[in-house]
């Protein structure tokens, strides 16, 4: 037997889904057009009709017509007229006003308000009494009220808005949507059992299975107090609902028979106690049995989809964490393609900077072809030269080109042939030098352009690297983020911890991120005290909170941990000007990249002053924000020496000194370009690291050796200029002295070591300061965690279990 996709009958899937809540919504108006409050008053049917004019769209009459319909069943032909006059008043009134500025959404139901006790009062005529205008403005308040709060919750069911969360607000909304109807049964019965009460129970069934204790108990209480309005009886049986739908949500994660046996036992266990007689008493507990039924036959997946709406239900969590996931994915997949469409769009730069944009042989044919065409025109020899012999003609003018370009001041004589051939020679050769200078000029700003090409390129890459790298994170997060947040809202509950949420963004060693959401109240307290020290025996490493932003009007809380850093490193600077100038031409910078990493640069600009200042210190600002952004060292330091290529008109560079410490490991990239040598003290040893390659901004292409170097507790890093290293010149051996001078020094502390050394550079050449200097000191030190990690029993670790998945 064939199978038939399941595809094909989505179509009437989706149908039956629109017709069925058409019906619903039919159904609603009826019910809510014939209820009332004490058979005197029926606020709900105006209410309706208001919100559903503004929000109903095409089915605004079909509604409005179910509505009167309900009215007319309710009262007959009396309740008919008002309801039905009531409504063409109001929207008489409404299209008064459609023509001018849109009217507030929020003032309609006060204008539905004064059009009902207005209604309320002509019909009784035009003798009122005291209750009579007690009861019409009773009527216009429940009107406002109901249409306020039918503004909430009838785009909810109409499907205009699908909230990710029902706020309780919006949920409380909804039960009152669906207590006003239930009261438009009132006075159904079959066998003497009220349909409204059968309804009832079975809506605080369904709602305290899916959202608990406290939305069982809310729904209990305000379905019931609609219901008990609309039949006019007392209290009791509000109290008798309201515990049964505590009682209930209590035992939301028990089967369905025993929340339904709960229920009726509830029920008439209290109820006992509040009738008076069996024959009050058995439809009351008929009723409840008929709801229970009910809610045994209603599909799992209704309460489950109106679980995944209430905050606090495990369903919520799951649909939140699945939403998360499916973003997450988007995302990722959308980065990736970006991350794609610049690495396309860099191979095309690149394609177009390795072939040269005209050839050699094409400037060259230009130039003879200008130069025919300026001198040649109107020469009786034209046609012998250029039609007849225009190979040896084409040669003879190559070879005085070849003689032009070989003599730097162009004062050369024409090729023997094209002396012999040429009537105008000098016209020609004046021409000639002419069209040389212009093909210079363009060749330059083709070369130019193309290491425009380059530097584009090179960006491009480092923004498809930068996107590509995000991509994959979230990518790597995503797969194993749910079982993570489980097991450590499974924690924070042992510990007596209830939060709200719980995001991965993180598990990368040494770069873990997780973002809690907790009540405001005692958020920091239980961040730094609870949350972070279970977090490092979960993670497996030391956990620090990095931000809280704890709202001042309260609200939830969201707090940041991640990896606490096992190393710190402490900086500072000493530097010198030339003659002892204010403006120096060194640039320096010790930033947190805030990618734990750390960065300290020296860079020496050519010369000194404010112009070797600019140079230098745009290659250190450069540099630094490339890093930030997360491009590779490499690329950033060629971008860097691209960019001051294209800035500088005349010949500029600058060398740059930098080391990349990572603060979870202590390893260390040195990277030098025409840098003087650096130096590491460890105890008494001190070792010199040196690099050879020119400054950057001289040549197009240059190349980038990053030293690797593994740093301990207390080591010393020192960074200098030129204007240091040079200063024994030829009195003592540069690299010898500097050691002496560095391992003699007996203190720990980064500015005394700067400012001991520079002084000491200074008083070698008797207080002269022949170029500019700078000493940068860097102490890396280990951090001591700020907590001990707890480990509880039965809790894996999150790598061990993905490591085991």
């Amino acid at each position: 037997m064939t199978k038939v996709p399941k595809a094909k009958f989505r179509p009437f899937r989706t149908t039956a889904k629109i017709v069925a809540r058409e019906l619903l919504l039919v159904a609603v108006a009826v019910l809510l057009g014939r209820a009332n409050i004490g058979h005197n008053i029926a606020p709900f049917a105006l209410a309706f009709f208001v919100v559903v004019t503004e929000v109903g769209g095409k089915r605004q009459k079909v509604l409005a017509f179910a509505a009167v319909f309900g009215a007319f069943w309710r009262g007959g032909v009396t309740a008919f007229m008002v309801t039905l006059v009531a409504f063409l008043l109001y929207r008489g009134i409404r299209l008064l006003f459609s023509g001018k500025r849109q009217l507030d959404i929020h003032l309609i139901p006060f204008v539905a308000g004064i059009i009902d006790i207005a209604v309320r009062l002509a019909v009784i005529g035009t003798v009122w009494t005291r209750y009579d205008i007690l009861m019409a403005l009773s009527d216009g308040a429940l009107v406002t009220i109901l249409a306020l709060v039918f503004i909430q919750s009838l785009p909810v069911l109409m499907g205009h808005e699908r909230p990710r969360t029902l706020r309780p607000e919006e949920l409380m909304s909804l039960t009152i949507l669906v207590g006003s109807v239930i009261s438009g049964l009132n006075g159904l019965y079959i066998h003497q059992i009220s349909v409204m009460s059968v309804v009832v129970d079975w809506v605080i069934l369904v709602l305290a299975s899916a959202g608990g204790t406290g939305v069982g108990a809310a729904a209990a209480i305000t379905v019931g107090i609609l219901s008990v309005l609309a039949r006019g009886e007392t209290l009791s049986g509000v109290a008798v609902l309201g515990f049964a739908g505590l009682l209930s949500g209590v035992m939301k994660e028990a089967r369905r028979m025993w929340i339904g046996l709960a229920f009726v036992l509830c029920v008439v266990l209290l109820s006992a106690g509040v009738q008076t007689n069996w024959t009050t008493a058995w439809p009351v507990w008929a009723a409840a049995l008929a709801g229970t039924v009910f809610f045994m036959v209603t599909p799992r997946s209704l309460r489950t989809e109106l679980a995944a709406y209430m905050p606090g239900t495990l369903e919520h969590q799951v649909s939140e964490q699945e939403r998360v996931r499916r973003i997450r994915s988007l995302l990722s997949e959308r980065m990736q393609d970006v991350g794609l469409v610049f690495n396309e769009l860099s191979r095309t730069f690149a394609e177009g900077a390795d072939s040269p944009l005209v050839s050699a042989q094409q400037l060259l044919d230009h130039t003879v072809a200008s130069t025919a065409a300026s001198v040649c025109q109107g020469c009786a020899r034209r046609v012998k030269c250029w039609e007849k012999e225009g190979y040896s003609t084409y040669q003879a003018v190559t070879h005085t080109v070849e003689r032009l370009e070989a003599s730097p001041s162009g004062n050369v004589l024409p090729s023997p042939d094209l002396k012999e051939r040429c009537i105008r020679v000098d016209a020609m050769m004046n021409t000639l030098r002419h069209q040389l200078e212009i093909t210079d000029r363009d060749a330059k700003w083709m070369e130019k352009l193309r290491e425009q090409n380059d530097l584009v390129s090179a960006q491009l890459t480092g923004v498809a690297h930068v996107i590509e790298s995000v991509a994959r994170e979230i990518d790597r997060g995503n797969s194993r983020s749910l079982a993570g947040e489980e097991q450590i809202l499974s924690a924070l509950e042992q510990l007596g911890l209830y939060v709200d949420h719980v995001h991965i963004v993180s598990l990368e060693p040494g770069k873990v991120e997780i973002e809690i959401t907790q009540p405001s109240v005692g958020a920091y307290e239980n961040s730094v005290r609870m949350i972070a020290p279970l977090l490092s025996g979960i993670v497996g490493e030391n956990i620090s909170v990095r931000h809280l932003d704890n709202p001042e009007q309260g609200g939830p809380c969201v707090s940041v941990f991640t990896s606490a850093r096992a190393y710190e490193v402490s900086t500072a600077v000493a530097t010198a000007a030339r003659d002892g100038k204010t403006v120096s031409g060194d640039s320096y910078s010790a930033v947190d990249l805030g990618n734990g990493r750390f960065a300290v640069v020296v860079s020496d600009g050519m010369g000194n002053g404010e112009r070797a200042r600019r140079e230098s210190k745009a290659a250190v600002e450069l540099l630094k924000q490339l890093l930030k952004a997360g491009f590779d060292e490499k690329l950033a330091i060629q971008t860097v020496n691209s960019t001051l290529l294209l800035r500088s008109r005349d010949e500029m560079f600058t060398t740059l000194d930098m080391a990349l410490i990572d603060l979870y490991s202590a390893e260390s990239q040195l990277l030098k370009v025409g840098s003087a040598p650096s130096y590491i003290k460890r105890g008494k040893s001190v070792r010199c690291i040196s690099g050879a390659s020119v400054p950057i901004g001289i040549l197009r292409d240059i190349e980038v050796h990053a030293i690797e170097e593994q740093f301990h507790d207390g080591d010393l890093l020192i960074l200098m200029s030129d204007g240091v290293y040079d200063a024994p010149n030829q009195l003592y051996d540069k690299d010898d002295w500097l050691r002496r001078q560095i391992s003699r020094m007996e203190t720990e502390d980064p500015q005394s070591i700067a400012d001991t050394l520079l002084e000491a550079a200074v008083r070698l050449n008797h207080g002269e300061i022949h170029d500019d200097m700078t000493v940068l000191v860097a102490r890396i030190g280990a951090k001591n965690p700020e907590w001990a990690s707890i480990k509880l029993p039965g809790v894996s670790g999150l790598r061990s279990r993905s490591k085991g998945a």
